[in-house]
C-alpha cells in the first residue's frame, strides 16, 4: 500500500468500524497512529533532504504538523463518516413510501477473512448490490418515483422482528430489510433475507447470488407500498401501485397456479372503489417463502 492511498484505506476502515462503538474506538486510534509515523517519515526526510544534515531538527513547526495531520485529520474523517451514517437514520417524510435496507449480519467460518474490513465491504458490497439492482429494474415503472430506497447506517443493527417494528415505526418506514449472509470456505454466500411490511414478515431463505426473488421482492415492494397509501387515505397513489403490482403478481400466478396474487389486488382494487377499507391481509408467497 502507497502512502497516497492511506487517507482512503482509512476512510473505509471508519466506515466500517461503525458497526459497533469499540471497533470505532480502535481504528481512530490506529488511523492517528498510522498518520503520526508516516508524517515523521516524511518529515525526517525532507527535512534531511533540504538542510543537507544528517538527523532533523524537531521544533514547534514539526509539533504543530504532527498535531494537523495525526488529530485533526482523522478525526475529522472520523467525524464526517459518523454524521453521514447519522443522515441516514433520519425518518422517512410523511408522505414518502420508504424501504429502509439494514446492514446484513455477516457470519463467517472461513477464520482467514473473518473480521477484516476488506472482506466486510466485500460481503457488504454483496447485499447492497442486490438492492441496488432492484431498485434499477423498479425504476423502470411508472411509480417507482414514489418509492424512496435507504440503506441504514453500519451501526444498524436488525435481528428479530420485534427490532424491525421498531426501526419500522422509528424511520416511518413502509418496509425493512435485513438479512444474514453466511460465508463458507470455497462456497457460495448463503444469504437469508426478510422485510417486515406494517403487519407482516416476508421470510426469504437459502439465497444466493445465483438465485434472488426479484420478481416476487418487486411484487411485494408495490404491493405493501399501495398498502401503506391506502391505510394513510392517499386513494389515488394506492389505485396506481396496486395498478403496478398486478401484471407482476399475474406473471407470479403464472409462475405458480393457486397464488392468488391477481384476486388479492383486485380485491383491494375493489375496497379502494367503493370507499372502503378491506381488514389487512398479506400478499400471497412464492412457494419456498414465509410470512409471519
Amino acid at each position: 500500500m502507497d502512502i497516497v492511498d492511506i487517507p482512503d484505506q482509512i476512510a473505509k476502515a471508519f466506515k466500517y468500524s461503525l458497526r459497533s462503538p469499540g471497533a470505532f474506538a480502535l481504528s481512530l486510534v490506529t488511523a492517528i497512529s498510522v498518520f503520526a509515523v508516516a508524517y515523521d517519515l516524511l518529515y525526517a526526510f525532507a527535512f534531511a533532504r533540504i538542510y543537507n544534515v544528517k538527523d532533523p531538527h524537531y521544533g514547534l513547526g514539526y509539533f504543530v504538523g504532527l498535531a494537523l495531520v495525526s488529530l485533526a485529520f482523522p478525526l475529522t474523517i472520523g467525524a464526517r463518516a459518523y454524521m453521514r451514517e447519522r443522515a441516514r437514520a433520519r425518518p422517512f417524510g410523511p408522505h414518502e413510501i420508504g424501504i429502509a435496507i439494514a446492514p446484513f449480519d455477516v457470519i463467517s467460518v472461513d477464520p482467514e477473512t473473518l473480521g477484516t474490513a476488506s472482506t466486510l465491504q466485500a460481503l457488504d458490497a454483496v447485499s447492497t448490490q442486490f438492492f441496488r439492482v432492484v431498485q434499477s429494474t423498479l425504476s423502470e415503472f411508472p411509480e417507482a418515483q414514489e418509492l424512496k430506497f435507504r440503506f441504514l447506517p453500519q451501526y444498524t443493527r436488525i435481528g428479530n422482528k420485534q427490532s424491525a417494528l421498531q426501526h419500522l415505526g422509528k424511520l416511518r418506514a413502509t418496509l425493512v430489510v435485513w438479512g444474514t449472509i453466511t460465508q463458507r470456505s470455497k462456497q457460495p454466500l448463503e444469504i437469508r433475507m426478510e422485510m417486515q411490511a406494517a403487519v407482516h414478515t416476508y421470510t426469504f431463505s437459502e439465497l444466493s447470488i445465483e438465485k434472488f426473488p426479484m420478481l416476487p421482492l418487486q411484487y411485494f415492494t408495490f404491493f405493501e407500498a399501495a398498502k401503506a397509501a391506502m391505510d394513510r387515505g392517499d386513494a389515488e397513489d394506492a389505485r396506481k401501485l396496486f395498478m403496478q403490482a398486478r401484471p407482476l403478481g399475474a406473471e407470479l400466478d403464472k409462475n405458480h397456479p393457486g397464488m392468488g396474487c391477481v384476486e388479492t389486488v383486485d380485491e383491494l382494487l375493489g375496497a379502494l372503489a367503493t370507499g372502503g377499507r378491506q381488514q389487512q391481509q398479506g400478499a400471497p408467497l412464492e412457494p419456498g417463502t414465509t410470512r409471519s
